[in-house]
């Protein structure tokens, strides 16, 4: 399962720019990671109750390669900076709505 997610992020990264297919991205980034509910896999942290800056600093740091791990590196560097910014701020907003960055 965890495999074939991380082959459509792979694949519709790309495709990404409008509101729709940044939507179709995060969907992927929750096959593995969870949204609201816990994550399926018990390795992979769940992204409820992260923060913005935190999501920005982690993504970066997997680009940049200060952090690595096998799958979440190949998947930093194909995003772009707006990518990171916009996916953190899709994460924050889904459990956080309404409260302070």
């Amino acid at each position: 399962m965890r495999k074939t997610a991380i082959t459509w992020v792979l694949l519709l990264l790309p495709i990404i720019g409008n509101a729709a297919e940044y939507q179709q991205i995060a969907n992927m980034c929750i096959a593995c990671h969870g949204s609201t509910d816990d994550t399926s896999f018990p390795s992979i942290p769940n992204l409820k109750w992260q923060n913005k800056v935190y999501l920005t600093e982690q993504l970066s740091d997997f680009k940049s390669g200060k952090r690595t791990d096998q799958t979440m590196s190949k998947v930093a560097q194909l995003l772009s900076d707006e990518d990171i910014e916009k996916l953190a701020d899709y994460f924050y907003k889904l459990n956080h709505k309404g409260s302070p960055q």
